[in-house]
């Protein structure tokens, strides 16, 4: 708060002010002037309305530090039984809700352990969609890994083709330059050609029976390629009725989930 010298100076500054205002007062600015002294006015007013009301709020504020002073002391110093008595039984209140308080939390928290565990649990398990997409997935990977086996196949068949082939062609040819290379001499004496007829003819019927083997594993492997034919042609009509199963299965999934949500939008 301003001192009185200070007031009484401060008044005395704003009334040489004015007096200089009155002395440079003339008919043009005479409005002007007038309205800067009735602003000075209000200005000097509010302040003082502004002391008063600061004035006010300190008593105000003195008066409220005494009450609660005033209650803190009635309220440490009190001789009543029945107030104590009230006042340890809201402290007891007190001390049991708080652990109660306490444990509901800590109930909580494990609970909360155990949604979250079971939430990490769900979402591992694939949805529908997943397991179809996983199942098309695993479909194509089998389609390649077949076609990639059939391809091995085809050339271990054709390998071992023609290895019999070479095979045959080379005793072939073996044959072909023995009888080459003994013809001239089996045919110089009656005896050694004889016995290079006879040698011959049981090549040939060593070569029959070789046609007759062959023939016979030739026909053994077409029973058999037939009988796989067969059994393929099968496994064709099961894997038909198995995408067809699972068709109708996963229609009627649709329709039980349309079903649900209808008899939820009821409920």
């Amino acid at each position: 708060m301003r001192s009185l010298f200070q007031l009484t100076d401060y008044g005395q500054k704003i009334d040489a002010e004015m007096s200089k205002l009155s002395t440079l007062e003339t008919n043009e600015n005479s409005s002007v002037l007038e309205q800067l002294r009735t602003l000075v006015a209000m200005n000097e007013k509010l302040k003082k309305e502004e002391q008063a009301f600061r004035s006010q709020c300190k008593a105000e504020k003195q008066k409220l530090h005494e009450n609660i002073a005033k209650l803190k002391q009635q309220a440490g110093t009190t001789d009543d039984p029945d107030e104590q008595e009230r006042n340890k039984l809201i402290d007891r209140q007190y001390e049991a809700d708080r652990e109660k308080l306490h444990k509901i939390r800590l109930l909580l928290a494990r609970k909360n352990r155990e949604i979250s565990s079971l939430q990490r649990k769900i979402d591992e398990i694939p949805s529908r969609a997943e397991l179809s997409q996983y199942q098309r997935r695993f479909v194509e990977l089998y389609n390649q890994v077949a076609a990639k086996h059939t391809e091995t196949k085809q050339f271990y068949i054709l390998y071992n083709t023609l290895d019999d082939t070479q095979l045959y062609l080379n005793k072939e040819v073996n044959l072909l330059n023995s009888i080459h290379d003994n013809f001239e001499e089996a045919m110089s004496s009656e005896g050694t050609k004889q016995q290079f007829l006879k040698q011959f003819e049981q090549i040939v019927e060593s070569l029959k029976q070789n046609r007759v083997k062959v023939e016979k594993r030739k026909q053994a492997e077409k029973m058999k390629r037939d009988q796989l034919n067969d059994e393929y042609l099968n496994l064709i009509e099961k894997q038909r009725l198995y995408f067809k199963t699972v068709k109708d299965f996963q229609e009627e999934c649709r329709r039980n989930e349309i079903l649900q949500s209808r008899l939820q939008g009821h409920s």
